[in-house]
């Protein structure tokens, strides 16, 4: 795997995590269209680890709030809540994963079903737009989610394991639809995001560490350029995504997800 190849996938994987254009799609579809042999999983661990870590930092006040929220009611009781929702909803990507994951690594990752599944939740993300622009009032208090919201959002982020899907897609739709606010909707999907992305990049990892012989053997300053390029991305990709949603809604990353799906349909 030369230079180029791992810096597209950075730039792929930082891109496609946060806006919702689905990052396992294109992680799918670049090796097919530009004939690349797979980046293997221990590419796929680190470039996860990169926008995990554009989360924590971007997000690093509530995260912080969050992490000693966990533990200390007395301080910060909306963020206590708020945390222990988070754990819960967590869990319906969790299990689905742990017992599935592995079957749709395996047997969905096809250009023809990441289209289909591009273009069919791009009609529920349209819905979920349309039906938060006609709302009067929003939540924008991210400290005042109830649990049925949060498990709600939780439940959508399990269908993401679909590759096409597109887990910022889903969980924003997901929070458009229990009445919050766009902005609101996409830093609660940022915030709910972070466990589940650590789970899969150490998934991968683990999984590669146990059974090496992966298709690609990469190097230490491969790993590191690729870590690096989806951090920096990824970072940018999140101010990017708040700055849309705030003004333009889902609108523009829809438009986008139809075009592709369409392109996909094309060409394979």
């Amino acid at each position: 795997m030369d230079y180029y190849q791992i810096i597209l996938l950075g730039i792929i994987q930082g891109l496609t995590e946060f806006l919702p254009i689905s990052s396992s799609g294109h992680l799918i579809l670049i090796p097919n269209l530009f004939d690349y042999e797979d980046q293997g999983l221990a590419m796929d661990a680190i470039l996860h680890l990169g926008t995990l870590m554009a989360i924590v930092i971007y997000f690093r006040d509530d995260l912080s709030r969050l992490v000693r929220g966990l533990f200390n009611r007395d301080n910060d009781p909306g963020y206590h809540s708020l945390a222990w929702h988070i754990v819960w909803a967590s869990f319906p990507a969790g299990i689905i994963g742990l017992l599935w994951g592995d079957l749709i690594e395996q047997e969905l990752r096809s250009p023809i079903f990441v289209a289909w599944n591009l273009l069919f939740w791009s009609f529920i993300f349209l819905a979920a737009d349309r039906y938060s622009s006609k709302q009067e009032t929003n939540e924008s208090d991210i400290g005042q989610l109830t649990l049925g919201q949060v498990l709600f959002i939780g439940c959508a982020q399990a269908i993401a394991l679909l590759p096409g899907t597109s887990r910022s897609g889903i969980t924003i739709a997901g929070g458009l639809l229990t009445k919050l606010s766009p902005v609101t909707a996409a830093r609660f999907s940022f915030l709910l995001g972070a466990p589940i992305i650590l789970a899969a990049g150490c998934h991968k990892a683990v999984y590669y560490l146990s059974d090496p012989a992966t298709p690609v053997q990469l190097s230490i300053p491969q790993l590191g350029i690729g870590l690096l390029v989806s951090f920096a991305v990824g970072y940018i990709s999140i101010k990017l995504l708040l700055g849309i949603v705030s003004r333009l809604g889902l609108m523009p990353f829809i438009v986008y997800r139809v075009l592709l799906a369409i392109s996909i349909l094309i060409f394979f």
